[in-house]
């Protein structure tokens, strides 16, 4: 019994040492991706801005062109995008203050297509 005990407890010291060892190697380095956005598109009435960014997460992935719908005044995330992904790029344009309108090439994959995101619809127009 004493030695289930002891492997018990080794075991959970070993995943404590590891879940702490993450946490500040995530604090000190961050996210290995990076966001930067190409075009900040504010609404007709200025409420709501519609990010257009490209992602990068490093020599593995190929660089995406994605799309965030937020709030005046938020920060973009680094984060993937609320609303588009893409690996092709896009464009962007507001059709009043709750309509986007994304032209995109029907060629290109996408791997998020929502067309609703934070009351705004979004329409898709494929070239």
């Amino acid at each position: 019994m004493k030695i289930v005990k002891r492997m018990l407890i080794s075991i959970v010291i070993i995943v404590a040492i590891f879940m702490g060892g993450k946490y500040v190697l995530d604090l000190l380095f961050g996210s290995m991706c990076r966001n930067e956005i190409i075009q900040g598109v504010p609404s007709p009435d200025g409420e709501i801005v519609a990010y257009l960014f490209s992602r990068d997460c490093g020599a593995t992935t190929s660089v995406s062109f994605q799309l965030s719908i937020m709030d005046e005044g938020d920060e973009l995330p680094n984060q993937s995008g609320n609303t588009f992904v893409s690996d092709g790029k896009f464009t962007i344009e507001w059709v009043n203050e709750k309509n986007l309108r994304i032209n995109y090439k029907e060629s290109s994959r996408t791997f998020e297509k929502d067309t609703r995101v934070n009351g705004i619809k979004v329409e898709y127009v494929g070239e």
